[in-house]
């Protein structure tokens, strides 16, 4: 199944899924700024649109344009980095995922990659559902922090994920594989989060959050295989939390 994008479709088609039934919506979100010198710019923003194009491929639900801009901070000073600051971003996501109600959409499922935004949207969809309770339903994935556990089963004991390290860098290996650079990684210039120091803005673009080997691995064969364990373990938790909502809420 081809996943439907919702920005491709005339208004009569749209409003014919809506009338079938179909009351869920994927909606991508990202930012910009610098992932290492190996991976791009767009890392967060192509990470979260093709795991919820996977998602949409697999659950028949449509999938809006990501939101390419977030809540960039520490990383903001090199080239690339675009920053709304977090109230913005708040009554950006707050007007968005109200026309996306107003539209027809019950459930939101928002694919979030970039830890930057993980703030605001979880106040935002708390916000949201107090005007009209037991109607609305929100899913907020941070994609990332889902099955840390997953690397080490793919790549090995006490491997890790970082910003622009191993997880993300596997992200755009599955996918977008060519816009990758395996001769720009230097392991000296990798920062680890120290407690009681900060640094602004970071002092690498590469960022390692825990003990452990984040060294980005290029092997396309072994991304492809975390990314659809990964899809599988999404698909199964998201599906759950929707029969769960409807049991509680009823479906219609």
């Amino acid at each position: 199944m081809t996943a439907i994008r919702i920005d491709e479709l005339t208004y009569p088609a749209l409003e014919k899924i809506l009338d079938s039934g179909i009351d869920t919506l994927l909606l991508p979100v990202g930012t910009l700024e610098a992932h290492g010198r190996h991976a791009p710019i767009g890392t967060d923003n192509f990470c979260a649109e093709d795991i919820a194009l996977k998602l949409g491929e697999r659950t028949g639900w449509p999938v809006a344009p990501t939101l390419n801009y977030g809540v960039t901070t520490g990383l903001v000073a090199y080239p690339g980095g675009i920053r709304i600051p977090k109230g913005q971003y708040a009554e950006l996501m707050e007007t968005i995922l109200t026309g996306f109600l107003e539209m027809g959409f019950r459930r939101v499922v928002i694919i979030n990659g970039h830890g930057g935004n993980t703030e605001s949207l979880g106040l935002v969809v708390k916000n949201l559902i107090v005007s009209d309770p037991g109607r609305r339903h929100f899913i907020v994935i941070d994609w990332w922090h889902f099955d840390p556990e997953l690397l080490e089963e793919i790549y090995g004991e006490g491997r890790k994920g970082g910003h622009a390290a191993l997880d993300e860098t596997a992200c755009i290996a599955a996918f977008r594989p060519e816009l990758l650079d395996e001769t720009a990684v230097n392991s000296d210039e990798f920062t680890r989060f120290t407690s009681g120091l900060i640094s602004a803005p970071y002092s690498s673009a590469v960022l390692v959050y825990e003990d452990g080997d984040s060294t980005p691995d290029f092997s396309h064969d072994k991304a492809v295989t975390f990314i659809e364990k990964l899809l599988d373990k999404l698909e199964t938790a998201i599906r759950r939390e929707v029969e769960l909502f409807n049991k509680s809420f009823g479906s219609g």
